[in-house]
């Protein structure tokens, strides 16, 4: 039997499950628009319902940035580069950006980095110890870490 295709939902419906959407866990406009965009209700009804959220603090930026960056650089362990660029992806604006990696506490961030290459070390086979540097510098790199702070830490580090 086929599945009968489910009922339109209402503004006030919609308004209820993106308002259970953004309480769940920070979101940011783009993300909003984005899950707006996948329910069948006149635009203007989207950007009443955007309206609403954004009035009643379910959806602000700067929160959505500062969560971003504290989540990603303590549990995914990625740094400055990479971070930015996915919050430029997600439309944020470049003050807010800069706003909330300002927050990042500079030695838990050192500390995080050298966590990555200590573990990252003892899987890197190299013929030479600057072989083996370099790879790890360029894995670190590719985690969004700035080259500068990567190459003085290692430096520092006895791997």
């Amino acid at each position: 039997m086929a599945k009968q295709p489910a009922k339109p939902l209402t503004p006030d419906q919609v308004l209820d499950k993106m308002a259970k959407y953004c309480a769940y866990q920070e979101r940011c406009v783009k993300d909003v628009r984005d899950k707006l965009k996948t329910f069948d209700i006149p635009e203007e009804d989207k950007t009443k319902i955007l309206d609403y959220l954004l009035d009643n603090r379910f959806v602000n930026d700067e929160r959505y940035a500062k969560a971003f960056v504290r989540g990603k650089v303590n549990q995914s362990g990625w740094g400055v580069n990479k971070i930015r660029f996915h919050l430029i992806q997600k439309g944020i604006d470049k003050d807010i950006i800069d706003e909330a990696l300002v927050q990042t506490d500079e030695e838990v961030y050192r500390q995080r980095l050298i966590e990555i290459l200590k573990t990252k070390a003892k899987t890197i086979k190299a013929a030479s110890d600057f072989e083996k540097k370099r790879k790890l510098a360029a894995y670190a790199m590719q985690k969004g870490f700035e080259g500068s702070l990567v190459w003085e830490t290692l430096k520092d580090l006895t791997i």
